[in-house]
């Protein structure tokens, strides 16, 4: 209810009501326009059209979305992995924590990776850039899924001791480092749709795609860590090191991404706007 009064209260809508009016017959019209509309005396002309679907597989929209794609599924295993690690006993690679510690635990790191965002997001960004940024968020994946085995075999050298509750520190202080990416990956999707007309098929074509990569994570990296243990693969952490592999390939996709985010096209028939009075 209150994300709902905020967002009623405070948002702007992006696509504001429109009157459509006669135009006067003295108008002096600048340009071909597809839409006519009088804001504050004036005529405010649109020359942007949105693109056909197939127009939208263009290299910056597939790129961006392919890492999109890409990040949304590791985090989404780490997702799953992190409280069925937490849950299961220590004695098949988990350890052994209650609902109350794991739901204390989570909430502590959700308040923390959120002020850190709020704190820090712009200002890191600003400094070293979209796309290092970006990558730094792919590569933060490979030390954390290398973590699970040692938190572990910590834990089942000595119980739950501080050591282990410092890993699980910096194993969740990375995790909320890594979120700085999705800001990143927003800004370039964002920035590759072809004109302003065409944010939202941009912006519904790449949650369409990540839905896809969002129900096959959870399930596969569930059974992945229950074949690891049953199997005994890679000493039950076949999982983990199969998902280093894929963020490999993942921090390889992202180099691929352009050092800036992608400029607007100067092409007037996307980005012309023109204010025409009588």
């Amino acid at each position: 209810m209150v994300s709902f009064l905020i967002t009623l209260c405070l948002f702007k809508e992006t696509v504001p009501k429109r009157k459509i009016v006669p135009r006067p017959r003295r108008a002096r019209v600048a340009s071909t326009a597809s839409e006519d509309t009088l804001v504050d005396g004036k005529f405010l002309l649109f020359n942007e059209e949105p693109v056909p679907l197939r127009d939208l597989f263009v290299y910056p929209v597939i790129i961006s979305i392919s890492n999109y794609v890409s990040i949304a599924f590791l985090n989404i295993c780490m997702n799953a992995l992190v409280p069925l690690f937490f849950a299961m006993p220590i004695e098949i690679g988990g350890l052994g924590l209650d609902p109350p510690t794991i739901g204390l635990t989570m909430g502590m790191y959700g308040i923390g990776c959120g002020t850190f965002q709020a704190l820090f997001f712009s200002r890191i960004v600003r400094r070293y850039g979209e796309k290092r940024i970006f990558m730094f968020g792919v590569f933060t994946f490979i030390p954390m899924f290398a973590m699970f085995p040692v938190i572990s075999l910590v834990a089942r050298h000595y119980g739950l001791c501080t050591r282990v509750w410092i890993l699980v520190t910096i194993f969740l202080s990375i995790l909320a480092v890594m979120d700085l990416a999705y800001g990143c990956i927003f800004m370039y999707i964002t920035a590759s749709a072809p004109n302003k007309r065409s944010l939202g098929a941009t912006n519904g074509l790449s949650q369409t795609t990540v839905s896809i990569a969002r129900a096959i994570g959870p399930a596969m990296s569930t059974s992945l860590f229950s074949i690891s243990v049953e199997k005994n693969i890679l000493g039950g952490y076949g999982v983990y090191a199969l998902l280093c592999f894929i963020s490999v390939l993942s921090l390889i996709l992202a180099s691929m991404l352009p050092a800036k985010v992608w400029e607007e096209k100067e092409d007037c028939s996307y980005h012309d706007r023109t204010l025409v009075s009588e």
